[in-house]
C-alpha cells in the first residue's frame, strides 16, 4: 500500500528521473536458478495455523486480536452482488465453502453492516446473532470436524466506508462524486462489505459475478471469464484461483474499459491488463507501458510472478495506492505525475511477491510487506539509474528516519500500522542484510523465502530463519537492532 503522505521517495525519484529503455531488463541481483540449495526449490507450506483451532471469536493477532475466528478454515469465496446506482443499494449473496477443523455448534464470521436477510449452513435455515462486527451462526447440525460446509449469507443495503482501527482513512466500498465505486480494505475494511474470515491467516480462492446496469463496467481480482448480458444489465465474472487473503479483493464500478497490454504480455510471460477510465482507454499513460520490464525485473530478483494475471486500475480519490491481488488501484492523479507513477508501480507490483503471495501471519510483521516493497523500489533506481543513484536513496532514507522519532518496524503500533518507519526501516532492514551477508546470500535469501511460503504466510521469525540458512550467519543482533531497537542503527556500505 502506498498513499500520498508516504510517498517517500518521491523527492529522490523526481531527481533521478527514469530511463524508458525496451526489452527485458538487466540487473544487479543473481539470475534465478532452480538448482542451487534446497531451500529455493522448497515449495510444501508449513502445517495450517487454522488446523486444531476451534470455535472462537478472533485469531489472537497480537494487534487486532478479534480480527479473523477459528474452527474452520475456507477455501473459497463466490460474492454475487448486484449495484443499482440509482438507488446505491447494493444487493448480494455470499457463498463460504469452508473445512472445519474443531468440531463445532457454533461458529463465528465477520460481517459489519446491511441487512440480513437469511442465513443457510449447508443448504439448512441458520439461526444466527449480530454482536457488533461478528455473527455467530448456529447451524442446525453440529458440523464435524474434518468436514466440509457452505455458509450462504444474503443481505442488502447501501455499503459505506468505514473508519479503520489501524489507518486515518476510509476502508471497505468507497463512493465517489463521479459515480465510481471501488474497494480498499487494508487492513480490517473487507468484513464491511462481505462476511468473511477477515485475517490474512485464512486465504482462499474467490469468484466474482458483480451485476451493474449497463453501460458501466464491472472489474474484481482475478481473470475476467464472462460477461452476461440481460434487460440493461451485465453480470461481469472473475475468478481468482490462487489463494487471496480478504483485503486484498477488490471490485471496481464504473465508465471504465478493460484494456489489454499485449507487449507487457511478451516481455513478462504475464497476462497485463488495466482497467481504465473510458477517456484514457485509447491513450493509456506511457508508465503503464512499462509494466512488462517491471515484472520481468521482479521476477529474476525474486522469483517466478505468483498470479495468472496483473495490471492496475485508476480510481478516483484514493489518495494513494493499493495492492489489491492481480489489480493494483491507483489514485487518477498519478496519470499526470511518470516519475511518482513509475516509483509506486514497482512498489505494488512487488507486493504480488511480498504481501499477496506471502502474506503476513500477524500484522505486528507489517514491516515484511512494506519494507520488502519499499526496497524493490530501490533495487529498480539501481538497475535503472545504477549503484550511485541507490546508495543516494538509502542515504536520504536513513537521514529521514534517524531524526523521525518513530517506532521501530517491528513493533508498530495499532492506531498507526502504517508509519512511515515500516516502510523505510523495513527497507533499510534489508539493506543492511545485504551489506552483511553480500549479493549472492541476499538475492537468495530473497527467493528462498518467497519459494518457501508462496502461497500462505509468514512471520519476521520465518524470514530470519530463511536468512540464516541461506548465509550460514547468526543474524540474531542484525534483526533485532534494526526492527526493534530505539534508535535506527548506523548505516552500512555494500561490498562492491
Amino acid at each position: 500500500m502506498r498513499r500520498s503522505s508516504i510517498s517517500l521517495v518521491a523527492a529522490s525519484a523526481l531527481l533521478l528521473g527514469a530511463c524508458m529503455c525496451s526489452g527485458l531488463p538487466t540487473t544487479s541481483a543473481p539470475t534465478t536458478t532452480t538448482t542451487t540449495t534446497s531451500t529455493t526449490t522448497t515449495t510444501t507450506l508449513p502445517p495450517n495455523p487454522l488446523d486444531g483451532v476451534g470455535y472462537a471469536r478472533g485469531l489472537d493477532d497480537s494487534l487486532y486480536p478479534e480480527l479473523g475466528n477459528g474452527g474452520y478454515d475456507v477455501e473459497h469465496y463466490t460474492i454475487d452482488l448486484t449495484w443499482d446506482p440509482e438507488s446505491t443499494v447494493m444487493t448480494a449473496l455470499v457463498t463460504i465453502n469452508a473445512l472445519a477443523v474443531a468440531d463445532l455448534d457454533e461458529l463465528y464470521v465477520d460481517f459489519s453492516g446491511f441487512e440480513i436477510e437469511e442465513i443457510n449452513v449447508s443448504g439448512t435455515r441458520a439461526g444466527y446473532v449480530r454482536d457488533d462486527a461478528e455473527l455467530r451462526i448456529t447451524p442446525v447440525e453440529p458440523i464435524a470436524n474434518r468436514e466440509r460446509f457452505t455458509i450462504e449469507v444474503l443481505y442488502s443495503g447501501e455499503p459505506e466506508s468505514v473508519a479503520s482501527q489501524a489507518i486515518s482513512i476510509p476502508l471497505g466500498w468507497i463512493g465517489a462524486p463521479d459515480g465510481t465505486q471501488y474497494v480498499v480494505s487494508e487492513p480490517d475494511g473487507a468484513h464491511t462489505w462481505f462476511p468473511c474470515n477477515d485475517h490474512p491467516l485464512d486465504k482462499a480462492t474467490f469468484t466474482f459475478r458483480v451485476t451493474v446496469p449497463e453501460p458501466l463496467t464491472a472489474a474484481a481480482s482475478g481473470t475476467f471469464t464472462d460477461q452476461i448480458t440481460d434487460l440493461g444489465s451485465s453480470t461481469w465474472v472473475w475468478e481468482s484461483d490462487e489463494p487471496m487473503a480478504t483485503y486484498l479483493a477488490t471490485v471496481v464500478i464504473g465508465d471504465y474499459q478493460i484494456v489489454e497490454d499485449p507487449a507487457s504480455t511478451e516481455v513478462s510471460g504475464v497476462l497485463v491488463r488495466n482497467v481504465l477510465p473510458t477517456d484514457l482507454a485509447d491513450n493509456p499513460p506511457q508508465v503503464l507501458g512499462r509494466q512488462g520490464e517491471i515484472l520481468a525485473f521482479l521476477s529474476e530478483s525474486f522469483g517466478p510472478y505468483p498470479f495468472d494475471t496483473s495490471g492496475i486500475a485508476l480510481v478516483p480519490e484514493l489518495n494513494g495506492a493499493m495492492e489489491s491481488q492481480t489489480l493494483s488501484l491507483f489514485d487518477n492523479d498519478y496519470a499526470s505525475s511518470p516519475v511518482r507513477f513509475e516509483t509506486v508501480l514497482v512498489h505494488e507490483l512487488a507486493h504480488h511477491w511480498f504481501g499477496n503471495a506471502v502474506s503476513v501471519g500477524d500484522w505486528s510483521d507489517i514491516w515484511l510487506n512494506e519494507g520488502f516493497a519499499t526496497y524493490a523500489e530501490w533495487l529498480w533506481i539501481e538497475h535503472e539509474d545504477g549503484p550511485a543513484a541507490l546508495e543516494s536513496t538509502v542515504a536520504d532514507a536513513h537521514a529521514q528516519m534517524t531524526d523521525a522519532g518513530l517506532p521501530p518496524p517491528g513493533d508498530p503500533p495499532l492506531d498507526d500500522l502504517f508509519n512511515r518507519s515500516v516502510y523505510l526501516t523495513g527497507a533499510l532492514t534489508l539493506h543492511a542484510l545485504r551489506a552483511e551477508i553480500g549479493d549472492d546470500a541476499f538475492f537468495e535469501t530473497l527467493r528462498a523465502y518467497y519459494a518457501r511460503y508462496a502461497g500462505g504466510h509468514a512471520v519476521t521469525e520465518d524470514f530470519v530463519a530463511v536468512a540464516e540458512e541461506v548465509s550460514a550467519t547468526n543474524l540474531t543482533a542484525l534483526f533485532d537492532a534494526w526492527l526493534h531497537g530505539p534508535t535506527v542503527p548506523e548505516l552500512p556500505t555494500l561490498t562492491p
